[in-house]
Parts: structure tokens; C-alpha cells; sequence
């Protein structure tokens, strides 16, 4: 009668929280618990539970976590994640003063009347488990003791499991499992004792059922009177990482310079503080980097502060808001404010930098990414007449683990609205220049583009204008600058020349296929050593002034290009802001389009964009046939070269060479330019040559290749007489030998 009762128990566990509106046979099983074990479901098996936020807060004292199931506790069914816990513990009660059978150990058989305790059983033929779990706590300082009664049936066992604070994915993360010898065969009356080692991070006990299963007569375990003793945290132990100290206060006297708001050291004259806040999240001064690669989770070679840094530490049981790291107000400023410094942020973590007005209202934020941590980053805001503050902060985190955001180097630039602006340099330094532009290079050639030549740099990169060398970058024009004088009008984005000593370099337009009465401005501004021209049909107008527009006019039937050309004589600097142009010009071609143009060729009395070459002693040029580009190597010449134009590929392709050889001996190369040795070239055809038939040979042209030679050799021709070479076309096929030209 007792199995019955067990496996009748057992299922009664699955459907306890529905159970008083159910089948009648579920009464019926109410009933044999209540004959046999004394015992029913309270509460309608729902374990009384203190209010959620007990469980959104760190607990104060250990106490917190007795537990008689008496009263509302700190404990509560974990989440399940069908992993660790598959199933719930049920809120019973002892109905009368029968005793437990022998075959519940090893707890009290005689639990009194009215008294409560949770049971967790399973009739299944898997294993199921079930966890309930505590309030989380801050740490545990030293080594301390949680005991409970538990009572065991049928093979089912228990276990103490140290769970992270938060979980992953809703997953339960173990931190450790604690050395026990809690089972069936304990004495009798025996507690659990469990000892639980130092724990320097948040956490919650876990006490776990597992092992239920048995689909005839099920199993089950049953936990009651848990106490828990030790030293414990009160907060987080994550705020007072790397040795820290609360930021110091401030003097709050008013600021002379802009740079009194650079806070390079911490601890000693730092005009930063926390926002108004909670202790409990407030952002620290760090002094060393103890546990950094732990509390970071990157690889030890990976870099951090070299001096003392601030830092912000939360959790997801840290008071919010979270405290915003804040500068004094500052009065105002005459010209753009830079607020620089290197961070670090733990991987989910989310952050910005805002300067906000006087009553917190943003006037613009940057957030933090992490792809370009550490930095430095700088951050700039415009003149503005009015009080405003610059704040830093954590913005929102992976609340499974913790969020961790540290700064250094802290700097700020800038003029006071009281503060005398120094004298302007001249001379140009191009270190300087390329930070107050913020100079990067550009989308490259390889992109689609207007098939205009009008470019407005403050909207675009303009890729239909080409610069091949690496001199041109693309930045913003500062508002103002003690280093470089700038004049008024030009603002936004920018291409720049950035030259270092004597240097020349241009931005040239795509081809251009023909204009009529056109007209080309160009809008520039150049340092005292640069010059700065434009030039197309041989043809070239100089920008005599410092800052202004240069123009030309262009008429032509035949395509031509266009090049705005920089020169130096130390280092110097020349923008260009706008390129426009008025007349009629006929639409660029696209990159495919221009390059199809250029290289595609059937040789049939021409050479189309092609050219031959005579070098070198030995070399003969190639003859225009109407069986295509033909040459014979006979003794008196042994090559022939055939330079291609200078082109720009859209994307990595194929080029088909048409082409027949007459002799064993003689070779067909594709060289980089017409003095390449031929060893340093690919070998196309021969020199095993059998027939003279038309044959296709094939080439992978990359992405970066601008111009080819092909060169036709023969150097054989005592051996095996005069070679006659022929080629018969050229074409262009996509990388899965698609047609590319149409």
C-alpha cells in the first residue's frame, strides 16, 4: 500500500498549482497522501516567497536565508532550464501526527502536525531535477556552513550547487558544487551539512533534487529548517576592484582655462565627479589592475591603463541609475570643446559620452564602441554660449554577468568664453594636421560613383575623382584652430592633400567622354608652400590665391581626364571642398563600362587603346594586319611588346587572349610593365609549341592591377627558324566566367 502510495504521491507533484480544479481523481489522490504520510499540498503548492524584490537585492545578513517554510522566505523555485532543473518543489504541510515509513530517510520521521517543508518527485523514466535558489548575495568572506533536513525516497539524492547571481540565456551557471555527503544511508535525524568555500563574486545557493524518476512507484525528496552561517558581503564586491577609492571631491572654484578639466590623475587635481547617485554604483578610482584580465575577459596581452584610471562597476542588482561620471559645468566656450580619453568595456557593455546643458538636457552624444577601444577616441562639440557639462556613463549591459566601463587619460581642449585665445601657427606639421581633421582614407576606386564630375565633398567621398598615391585624405574642417589658420566659409568634410617636404600628387577624374563649351570650378584652400592647380587637354589653370576657386573650360569629342594637381616645397596642406561644373558634359562611364572600353580589342587593323613599344636592343615592334596585331621574329628582333593603357578595374577578372604562334621555342608573356625580366613574368604559351592554330589563354587579372605588357619572345630562332605571332582579340570575363562586356 505504501508504493501505491508513492506512485499515486508522485503524480499528484506534476499537477499540484491546478489541482483543486481538476479531475476528481486528483481529490482521490489528496486523499491516499492525507491517509498514509499525513500530509497535503498548502497554498495550493505554491511556496510562499517574500516580494520580488527581495530577490532583485543583495541580502544584508545570512540570517535572511533561514528558512522553516513557515513564514514568506528568501528561497524560490528556479527558472527552469531543462538542464539542472527540469522540474518545481511543491509547498506541503503535515496534516497529522502520523510518522514517516522507514522507506523516507534520513530526516525526523515524526515531523509535528501543521508544520511545513517542500517535496520535489518525479514518476517519469528520465531523470528530472528540481533547484530552489536564494536571494543572491554579494560574497562570501571565509569559509561558511548551511545545514537543512532532508528526507530521500526511492533513489532520489540531493545536492548543494553555488549558482552565479545572474543566468546566462536562462540557463543556471554553477560556480562550484561544494564537497558533501548528504544521502539516503545518513544516521537517523541526520542534517545536511554543507561547508561552503570563499566566494569573491555574487552568487545564490542552490539546493537541487535530482535522480527522481521511477515510473512505477516514483521518488522524491523533501528539504525543510535550512540555515545558513558566515561572513558575508553587504554590496557588490565589484565596485571595489583594482584597489579602489572613492573619487575624490573637487574644488568647486570656477574654471581659468579649459584644460583644468583634464583629469590625467585621479586622485590628486580632478574636476570630475559622480552625478548625484547611489553609493552602491558610483564610479571609483582605480590603482591597479589586479584581476583585469578576469574582470575584463580578454587575453592578458591585450592592453589597460598604465596609471590610475576611473572606473564604473554594476550589476543587475545595482541601484539605478547607475551614476554618470560628470565634469564641473563650464560657463561657456569661444570655440569647439575636445574631450579625448582611452576606455576599456567589458564585452556587452554599453556606453556614451554626452555633454548635456545645466539641466541635463543633451545637446549630443557618441557612443563607445568597442571595436575602437582603448582609443584614444575625441569627442567635439562646437562653441556654445551657454553653462554645459560633459558626462560619461553605462547606458545598459548583458545583466547575466556584470557591466564594467574604465577610462584614462581624460583630456579636454578648448577656449573659455574668458579665456584670450593665443596666436595662430602657420607652419604646418602634418602629425597636427592629421588629428584636427581627423584625417581617413577614403572609400577607395573600387565603388560605384556619380557619373558627374560634380563632387561635394562635405556630402561624399567622390570616388569618380581618383588618387592613386595615398596623399589624399578625406577629414572635417575644424571649427577653429590655434594650429592652422582656417578660413571662413569652408566647413564640413574635406579631401586633403597632406604633403611631408617636397611632394607631388593629384585627384583625377574618371574618363571623361566628352564635353562641349564646359566648364570645370574647382574650390580649394592651400598652405603658404603649397601650390595647387587644375589641368585637363594639356592644359593647366593655377590657384594663385591662398583660398578662392580655379577654373577651366573644356571642349573635346575624345574622351580626356581631368587632375587637380598639389605641389610642395616643405611641408603643406591644400583642401578641396567643392568641385562643380557647368556647360555640357557627357555622362562618365561606370568602372565596368571604362574598363571594357579600354582593354577590350579585335585587333583587326588596330591597336585600339593598346600601344607597342621598342625598348630595348632586340625589340621590334608590332604591325597592324588585318589578321590582327602581327609580328615575326626572325633573328633580327627577338621581342615584341604590347603595353596596355593604364585602367581601373571594378573587380577581379579574367582576361582572354585570342592569339596563334608558329614556332617551337617561342614564348607569349604577361609581364607588369615592358622591362620586367622575363622570369618575373607568367608564362601564357610555349615555348612547347605544336601547331598554329587560334588558341584562348587565359590571365586573372586582381582587383589592384592598373596596366600589363604583354610580351611575345623568341630568342630560338637558329634552332627552329623565325616565329610569326598573332592576336587576334582581347576580352574581359567576370571570375565565374561571366560575360563581362556587352
Amino acid at each position: 500500500m505504501i508504493s501505491r502510495t508513492f506512485w499515486k504521491f508522485s503524480i499528484l507533484l506534476i499537477f499540484i498549482p491546478t489541482i483543486e480544479a481538476c479531475h476528481p481523481q486528483f481529490q482521490k489522490e489528496l486523499r491516499y497522501l492525507d491517509l498514509y504520510l499525513g500530509i497535503k499540498p498548502d497554498n495550493n503548492g505554491e511556496i510562499p516567497v517574500e516580494e520580488a524584490v527581495g530577490f532583485a537585492t543583495y541580502i544584508e545578513s545570512p540570517d535572511e536565508l533561514n528558512c522553516d517554510f513557515e513564514t514568506e522566505c528568501l528561497w524560490r523555485n528556479a527558472p527552469t532550464d531543462n538542464l539542472l532543473d527540469t522540474s518545481d518543489w511543491w509547498y506541503f504541510k503535515k496534516n497529522d501526527e502520523k510518522t514517516f515509513p522507514v522507506q523516507i530517510q534520513p530526516g525526523n520521521p515524526s515531523i509535528p502536525k501543521g508544520e511545513h517543508f517542500i517535496i520535489a518527485g518525479n514518476t517519469t523514466k528520465n531523470a528530472n531535477g528540481a533547484v530552489i535558489s536564494s536571494a543572491p548575495i554579494a560574497c562570501q568572506k571565509g569559509f561558511a556552513n548551511l545545514t537543512f533536513s532532508f528526507w530521500l525516497y526511492n533513489n532520489a539524492q540531493v545536492e548543494v550547487i553555488i549558482l552565479r547571481a545572474m543566468n546566462r540565456r536562462r540557463h543556471l551557471q554553477v560556480l562550484m558544487r561544494p564537497k558533501m555527503k548528504c544521502d539516503f544511508l545518513g544516521a537517523a535525524n541526520e542534517e545536511c551539512r554543507v561547508e561552503i568555500p570563499p566566494i569573491k563574486e555574487p552568487f545564490r545557493i542552490g539546493i537541487r533534487a535530482f535522480d527522481l524518476k521511477d515510473n512505477t512507484v516514483g521518488s522524491l525528496a523533501i528539504i525543510d529548517h535550512i540555515r545558513y552561517h558566515g561572513k558575508i558581503c553587504q554590496q557588490s564586491p565589484f565596485p571595489s576592484s583594482f584597489s579602489s577609492l572613492r573619487i575624490p571631491p573637487y574644488d568647486n572654484s570656477p574654471l581659468v582655462r579649459m584644460t583644468d578639466l583634464s583629469c590625467e590623475r585621479p586622485l590628486r587635481s580632478c574636476r570630475w565627479g559622480n552625478m548625484a547617485k547611489s553609493i552602491l554604483s558610483e564610479w571609483r578610482v582605480g590603482r591597479s589592475i589586479d584581476r583585469w584580465v578576469d574582470m575584463f575577459e580578454i587575453t592578458a596581452n591585450q592592453s589597460h591603463p598604465n596609471s590610475s584610471f576611473l572606473f564604473l562597476a554594476v550589476d543587475s542588482f545595482s541601484p539605478r541609475p547607475y551614476s554618470s561620471l560628470t565634469s564641473q559645468v563650464i560657463p561657456c566656450s569661444q570655440r569647439t570643446t575636445s574631450l579625448s580619453l582611452k576606455y576599456w568595456m567589458k564585452t556587452g557593455t554599453q556606453a556614451e559620452i554626452c555633454a548635456v546643458d545645466e539641466d541635463g538636457v543633451a545637446l549630443s552624444c557618441a557612443y563607445l564602441e568597442p571595436n575602437d577601444s582603448p582609443g584614444p577616441i575625441t569627442i567635439d562639440l562646437d562653441s556654445y554660449s551657454q553653462p554645459f557639462k560633459f558626462t560619461v556613463g553605462i547606458i545598459a549591459f548583458d545583466e547575466s554577468t556584470f557591466g564594467l566601463l574604465a577610462i584614462s587619460e581624460l583630456k579636454v581642449l578648448g577656449l573659455l568664453c574668458t579665456e584670450p585665445a593665443p596666436p595662430i601657427v602657420t607652419t604646418i606639421s602634418p602629425p597636427i594636421i592629421q588629428h584636427i581633421f581627423g584625417l581617413q582614407p577614403g572609400n577607395g576606386r573600387y565603388v560605384p560613383y556619380d557619373l558627374s564630375l560634380n563632387c561635394d565633398f562635405t556630402k561624399d567621398y567622390c570616388s569618380q575623382w581618383v588618387n592613386y598615391d595615398g596623399v589624399v585624405k578625406y577629414g572635417v574642417m575644424p571649427r577653429d584652430s590655434d594650429v592652422f589658420p582656417i578660413p571662413k566659409g569652408v566647413k564640413g568634410n574635406v579631401a586633403v592633400f597632406l604633403m611631408q617636404n617636397a611632394t607631388v600628387s593629384n585627384l583625377r577624374s574618371r574618363m571623361v567622354p566628352c564635353s562641349y563649351n564646359g566648364r570645370i570650378d574647382v574650390e580649394y584652400m592651400r598652405s603658404e608652400d603649397a601650390q595647387v592647380r587644375i589641368c585637363a587637354l594639356e592644359q593647366c589653370v593655377d590657384g594663385n590665391q591662398t583660398n578662392g576657386k580655379i577654373s577651366i573650360g573644356v571642349s573635346s569629342t575624345t574622351p580626356f581626364y581631368v587632375s587637380i594637381e598639389a605641389s610642395s616645397r616643405d611641408d603643406a596642406v591644400v583642401l578641396i571642398n567643392k568641385i562643380s561644373t557647368s556647360g555640357d558634359f557627357c555622362p562618365l562611364k561606370t568602372a565596368e563600362q571604362t574598363v571594357c572600353d579600354q582593354l577590350i580589342c579585335n585587333f583587326k587593323d588596330t591597336f585600339c587603346n593598346y600601344e607597342t613599344i621598342v625598348e630595348k636592343a632586340g625589340d621590334v615592334p608590332v604591325l597592324k594586319t588585318a589578321n590582327g596585331a602581327s609580328v615575326t621574329l626572325n633573328g633580327g628582333g627577338i621581342r615584341a611588346v604590347l603595353l596596355s593603357p593604364t585602367f581601373d578595374l571594378a573587380y577581379p577578372s579574367i582576361l582572354t587572349i585570342t592569339l596563334s604562334q608558329s614556332t617551337f621555342g617561342s614564348r607569349v608573356l604577361l609581364c607588369p610593365d615592358v622591362t620586367s625580366d622575363p622570369t618575373l613574368c607568367h608564362e601564357l604559351s610555349g615555348p612547347r609549341v605544336l601547331d598554329s592554330s587560334d588558341k584562348q589563354v587565359m590571365f586573372p587579372l586582381d582587383i589592384g592591377a592598373r596596366s600589363f605588357s604583354l610580351v611575345l619572345l623568341h630568342d630560338k630562332s637558329i634552332e627552329f627558324g623565325p616565329a610569326t605571332f598573332n592576336i587576334k582579340s582581347m576580352e574581359l570575363r567576370t571570375v565565374n566566367n561571366e560575360e563581362m562586356c556587352y
